[in-house]
């Protein structure tokens, strides 16, 4: 083990201990492991971020975790979902009405990915009385977004900064997730929250598109791209659909109920449980 970028040698080591398969994700830390790796008669598979895919990588296998663009990730590549940790999350029930919403952040990235800006513009549209909990780990993030902004009396809004000890706590208490997102592919907290038993509102463009229910997503508008190691486009949610969709929620507990089911589906279909034979066998095929 060494707590620096590996260099050559520390692959070699590494690499000569009897491994078969080197997984990793996003990035190897030495662009070299794969070519050494080859040379000791081992395989190598990486799981992409597409923004910062890097072509000089070059595994024996390149795994993509959404279907954002997987047309544009090289051969070989394949499908290959990340898991939900299903025994992070306690078992819960419903509440009968969805009225506390919740909005994570974490460290804010770039272009407001989590759409938080739009979330807090669509909050002018909401008609019913709702507490949403906005969780990010920056303490200025939220407040410089509403310093600009008006949030109307019949929204209970809380921020909170900071870390906390156990991911399972951003959910906690809560009833739907909302992350109009602009753009990326893999959402660890989407699928915490399906973990956690909370549907999620997300934007209508991929991949939230090719594994969500249409019902739970918003129209969004392109806003122009930029540069990351590929292009990315950015999108903006419909603030009034966004607003609409959260009234939706709050007021109809018989849609609130099916969402809260589907999303244990979901949660379920791709737990560890589920998935890990595809892991297996994706290591052994290599």
């Amino acid at each position: 083990m060494v707590n620096r970028i590996p260099t050559d040698q520390d692959c070699r080591n590494f690499l000569s201990e009897g491994v078969d398969v080197v997984y990793s994700a996003e990035t190897f830390y030495n662009p070299n492991l794969p070519d050494i790796a080859r040379r000791y008669g081992v395989k190598t598979i990486l799981h992409i971020n597409r923004e910062f895919l890097d072509l000089r990588d070059r595994p024996d296998l390149w795994a993509a975790p959404s279907m954002w663009h997987f047309d544009e990730v090289p051969e070989p590549r394949i499908f290959l979902p990340v898991p939900i940790d299903l025994g992070s999350f306690p078992a819960r029930s419903p509440s009968g009405e969805a009225t506390r919403f919740v909005h994570v952040i974490g460290r804010p990235a770039v272009r407001d990915r989590n759409g938080t800006a739009d979330l807090l513009d669509a909050l002018t549209y909401v008609q019913t009385p709702i507490e949403l909990t906005v969780h990010c780990q920056d303490e200025h993030y939220v407040s410089a977004l509403l310093a600009s902004r008006r949030i109307p009396r019949h929204i209970h809004l809380n921020v909170r900064t900071g870390d906390v000890p156990d991911h399972a706590e951003l959910y906690a208490g809560h009833d739907v997730l909302l992350l109009p997102r602009r753009f990326a592919g893999l959402c660890l907290p989407a699928n915490e929250a399906l973990g956690a038993g909370l549907p999620v509102v997300m934007t209508d463009v991929s991949p939230n598109s090719t594994w969500l229910p249409a019902d739970w997503l918003v129209p969004a508008e392109s806003r122009g791209s930029f540069m990351a190691k590929t292009r990315v486009e950015v999108y903006s949610a419909d603030h009034r659909a966004l607003a609409a969709k959260i009234d939706q929620f709050a007021t109809d507990p018989d849609f609130y109920q099916k969402a809260a089911g589907i999303a244990r589906d979901l949660a379920e279909a791709n737990s560890w449980q589920i998935l890990k034979p595809l892991y297996e066998k994706t290591f052994a095929d290599l």
